[in-house]
């Protein structure tokens, strides 16, 4: 008896090596079993038994664990890289006197990105999304303004 697609989609993981494979191959059914003819170019598979859909599946999952772990290998070598600069720009901050502080940077860097995003005179946008966005504008300035005058006030224990 031949594999016919209604076999493939009643096991659940052959019918998910042929979704895999249906993104290069169109599929269609033979006398032998099915067929899939390559979309861009004229190579063919042949697949006569469930096993073999088993098998492209067992390989794509071995594929795809390789992948996540050289991305995992990645992500840690991006964090740690991460972590060394953000200790070199600490120890610049504290051994170089008269420099601002890191969240001092990090203030006037988000003040800026949020001028350039949601300022009127630069907004982007016309109609309805302008007048939201300079409503969002004048309140977020407002607090930034607010904090801004406590930081620079003077406080009781200095007074």
């Amino acid at each position: 008896m031949s594999l016919r697609l209604s076999d493939v989609r009643r096991d659940p993981v052959a019918n998910r090596a042929l979704q895999e494979l249906s993104r290069r191959y169109t599929v269609a059914e033979s006398k032998t079993g099915l067929v899939l003819s390559q979309r861009t170019g004229d190579m063919k598979l042949f697949v006569h038994d469930l096993a073999d859909l088993h098998q492209w599946d067992f390989l794509l999952n071995i594929r795809l664990r390789e992948l996540l772990v050289a991305i995992d290998d990645q992500r840690q070598e991006w964090k740690r890289r991460a972590l060394q600069a953000e200790a070199k720009l600490v120890e610049f901050a504290t051994n170089v006197p008269n420099t601002p502080n890191i969240s001092d940077v990090r203030y006037a860097a988000l003040k800026r990105y949020l001028a350039r995003q949601f300022h009127p005179d630069h907004a982007p946008g016309n109609g309805i999304e302008k007048t939201v966005r300079n409503e969002i504008f004048k309140e977020i300035w407002a607090e930034i303004e607010r904090l801004n005058r406590h930081a620079t006030a003077p406080t009781a224990a200095s007074a």
